[in-house]
């Protein structure tokens, strides 16, 4: 029966073989931490599935180091308390191979990279779900010769693991983060792909810059929106009846538009001021245009808005002194405001400027016929 390269026991014997010599003189261990023991877990996986050792670098490859010492590691291997970094070629492929292992804070990530497909294929572990602190660390026994006896290793390095069931775990984890994604459809006696990770062979759709790859979405508020404590209280609900209540946020009606006949000519009480921005002799209506633009000499009386035509001081003759145009034609008497009761003060019930005495025109009198003044007495 064909063993699976990938089972505990296959695992276990490759570290076994895989760990560096001891020297003679040497008092330091051989795996001190549980970086140094998954770390050489995933070398051996890596072995077992054909995997060939080049360096610990991918710009300082010692190949010819490694294929002289195999299966041994060379023995700079965990030359680092935090970072471990394997380089590997496979006889299937034509790229090379990247496996690091990190130790962040309480976690271990495991990242692998083809060199020149530049996808990074990663899974993290805590490693207290996987390694025994108290089985660590391991040293290999020596003789009193000064020789290596690894018959009690394999022994060591089991107790190391939780349980073969954790190894089994966290192989698995390693087949399908890694080894499957950055070579897929490996051909290996023993070994098999998992069906339900094909899958993750292919990168997700990219993530956004600002999208973190191992943060969660950030939280949303319940209710969403979250409620504004300073915000306006919405509107009071009409209720529904035949006499609904009047709506008062508009109640000095500055929004509404304003009532009456309002039929002012120019709009703004005839346009009033209109010829102040216009420099001296330049407006259409100017007094003194003659002497800038030609022949004719100042405007007659009579014109809109007076001499000025609508300048800032207003003639006799402007609309805003002259009484109604018309009876009943609606029309805007700034004297009499719409809704505004007055008292006529002269006969024929004629509204104050004009009077409607001799001299006294609506619409040419000015102040009742040259300076009668209200109702045409001078004043």
């Amino acid at each position: 029966m064909t063993t699976d390269p990938l089972s505990p026991a296959s695992v276990l014997g490759t570290m076994v073989q895989a760990l560096p010599t001891h020297q003679k003189d040497d008092t330091t261990s051989d795996l001190s931490s549980s970086l140094d023991a998954i770390a050489i877990f995933i070398h051996s996986c890596m072995v077992n599935l054909g995997f060939r050792l080049l360096g610990f670098n991918e710009e300082q490859k010692i190949e010819a180091e490694c294929a002289k010492l195999a299966p041994r590691i060379p023995p700079q291997w965990n030359s680092s308390a935090s970072s471990h970094s394997f380089v590997y070629a496979h006889a299937q492929s034509s790229m090379q191979f990247v496996i690091r292992i990190d130790r962040i804070g309480s976690k271990i990530e495991v990242r692998g990279l083809a060199i020149g497909d530049e996808r990074i294929a990663r899974f993290d572990i805590t490693p207290k779900d996987y390694i025994s602190n108290a089985a660590l660390p391991v040293r290999i026994t020596m003789t009193p010769e000064g020789n290596e006896d690894r018959s009690d290793l394999y022994a060591k390095l089991s107790n190391v693991f939780i349980s073969e069931a954790r190894i089994s775990d966290l192989a698995s984890l390693l087949k399908v983060s890694i080894i499957q994604r950055l070579l897929p459809s490996l051909q290996k006696e023993g070994y098999q792909e998992d069906p339900s990770a094909a899958a993750t062979r292919h990168d997700p759709a990219p993530r956004r810059p600002q999208d973190p790859p191992h943060l969660p979405p950030p939280a949303q508020p319940n209710p969403y929106p979250a409620p504004d404590p300073l915000a306006n209280p919405p509107p009071r609900p009409i209720p529904a009846g035949d006499f609904p209540p009047p709506d008062f946020e508009d109640e000095y009606e500055v929004n509404r538009p304003p009532r009456g006949p309002l039929n002012v000519p120019g709009g703004n009480f005839g346009g009033l001021g209109h010829n102040d921005l216009y420099p001296p002799g330049l407006g259409p209506d100017d007094p003194i245009r003659g002497s800038f633009v030609g022949p004719g000499g100042l405007r007659r009386p009579g014109g809109r808005g007076g001499f000025a035509g609508g300048g800032m001081h207003p003639t006799f003759d402007d609309p805003l002194f002259q009484g109604p145009r018309g009876e009943g034609d609606g029309s805007f008497d700034g004297q009499v405001p719409p809704g505004a009761r007055w008292d006529p003060l002269g006969p024929g019930g004629q509204p104050r400027f004009g009077g409607g005495r001799p001299g006294g025109g609506r619409g040419n009198g000015g102040f009742g016929g040259g300076f009668g003044g209200f109702g045409g007495d001078i004043i």
